[in-house]
């Protein structure tokens, strides 16, 4: 009896603690598109044009990818319940200066706002998943990390979905209202976090914090992402528009450079370089990058549904709940199935099933468009997505590395996937400018479906170091 009721405590003691994760998780997903429905609005608002008001969309991503890996690293040495309660706190504080920049009349004070909210969900993500992946026992860690990419990706794909419907129902002049909601919400997950998440005590450290070479990584992801946005894909010779690239281009190498001298010689670095001598990482490394490319390819559904089936403008994001409904059912059953026999068949199978999607509407639901087409191929690439994104990634890094840096390699894997969803788009948008018609959505979804051809392929090649150990 006494080792029954011992069980049933640690099964509601593990429920609980993954609810307070799934939360954080949800409100931070959230926020990644809530954003972009409300951007015409907040421009019209602040008398400001396109090329100004984007950049409350792109400093988030920027200073989301580059603050993630050094999170990561404090939340390994401080502790990771700390850190993610502390970056609910930190998303907090953002949410309510983007809410006071109208009140205040001031745009500047709204990017200020946006960056304080992609410290705070630069923290939660990785932290949730890591600690998710470290707590529970193993035979629950791949249903336990199914869920929470799941959470992840329905609230990606909803985000813009529930930021339409808050603009619509409080007023276009309420758009604060958007940030404001996330308030009690954090207050309330932060009380929550206080209660139920294990009080871990920091992880002792061989050396100080690796500040230098934080400072580089970050700088250098930054640099990265400026040059990648500053492509200009309609092929123009302005010399201003090739100065935009080339010069954060050749500022990011030499921070590489910087950086990769630094963390040679750091005592705690903020980034392992012997992952690069681990046959595994890197193959997962490699994996999560054609990953990021493939989830981001499916923001352009929307554009492409309303082109090849001729639907008013604003519709096609419909066509998207194909994607989050059969995505939010694959992704625990994958996690679930990752228990039994591990990542790398779950990995693979979703990647195969996605390719089958992909191909299906580039052949068929484009040559002859209905409804039922593409729903029927939406649903299949989800189901694909659902298996193959975040979970057998995330399971794959922690089993590749030292417990105590599971936070930051998780972080590394969150930033690989996240450089990919930012390098992906100028190729697909070219693709689609480069033929008339629906061909040019084909090449798109075809240079999809090669870069999941390639995830397989390379997925292939991994072996558990368990496995390897045998």
């Amino acid at each position: 009896m006494g080792s029954s009721e011992s069980s049933n405590t640690k099964e509601e003691k593990y429920g609980l603690i993954l609810v307070v994760y799934l939360v954080g998780l949800l409100v931070g997903g959230l926020y990644v598109g809530m954003v972009s429905p409300a951007r015409t609005v907040v421009q019209a608002d602040f008398c400001i044009d396109g090329t100004t008001g984007i950049w409350m969309i792109n400093i988030y991503t920027l200073f989301y990818a580059a603050l993630i890996p050094v999170i990561g690293k404090i939340a390994d040495r401080r502790g990771r319940p700390r850190v993610f309660t502390v970056c609910i706190g930190v998303f907090c504080l953002g949410a309510v200066i983007c809410g006071l920049s109208q009140v205040i009349g001031s745009f500047a004070v709204l990017l200020v706002g946006r960056v304080v909210q992609a410290v705070g969900a630069g923290g939660m993500i990785p932290v949730a998943n890591a600690e998710i992946g470290t707590t529970f026992p193993v035979e629950k860690r791949g249903m336990a990390l199914g869920l929470a990419a799941a959470v992840v990706g329905v609230s990606n794909v909803l985000g813009s979905v529930i930021g339409s419907a808050i603009v619509g129902a409080f007023g276009i002049e309420n758009w604060p209202v958007m940030f404001y909601l996330s308030i009690p919400f954090c207050i309330a997950l932060i009380a929550a976090s206080a209660i139920f998440l294990p009080k871990e005590e920091p992880c002792p450290t061989s050396g100080k914090m690796d500040i230098a070479g934080s400072f580089l990584l970050a700088l250098f992801v930054i640099l990265l992402l400026l040059a990648v946005k500053g492509v200009d894909l309609g092929g123009s010779s302005d010399p201003g528009s090739a100065l935009s690239v080339a010069a954060p281009a050749l500022a990011a190498v030499a921070a590489l450079v910087a950086f990769r001298h630094v963390e040679s010689h750091a005592e705690d670095p903020v980034f392992h370089l012997e992952y690069f001598h681990s046959r595994p990482i890197v193959i997962t490394m490699i994996v999560s990058f054609f990953i990021g490319c493939f989830v981001i390819s499916l923001v352009l559904v929307p554009e492409l549904a309303e082109y090849a089936m001729g639907d008013p403008l604003g519709s096609g994001g419909y066509y998207v709940l194909a994607i989050g409904l059969t995505s939010f059912v694959t992704t625990p059953v994958g996690g679930k199935i990752i228990d039994r026999v591990g990542p790398k068949p779950v990995i693979v199978t979703g990647l195969a099933v996605s390719i089958a999607g992909l191909l299906f509407l580039a052949l068929v639901a484009i040559a002859a468009p209905s409804f039922a087409t593409f729903v029927i191929g939406l649903a299949i690439v989800g189901a694909g997505m659902g298996m193959a994104m975040g979970a057998p990634t995330n399971y794959m890094i922690l089993e590749s590395v030292d417990p105590k840096d599971s936070t930051s390699a998780i972080a590394t894997i969150t930033l690989i996937r996240q450089i990919g969803t930012s390098l992906a788009p100028a190729i697909f948008v070219g693709l689609i400018a480069s033929a008339p018609g629906v061909e040019g959505y084909q090449r798109m979804l075809l240079c999809v479906a090669l870069f999941n051809a390639l995830a397989l392929v390379t997925t292939l090649f991994y072996r558990s170091p368990d496995d390897s150990a045998v």
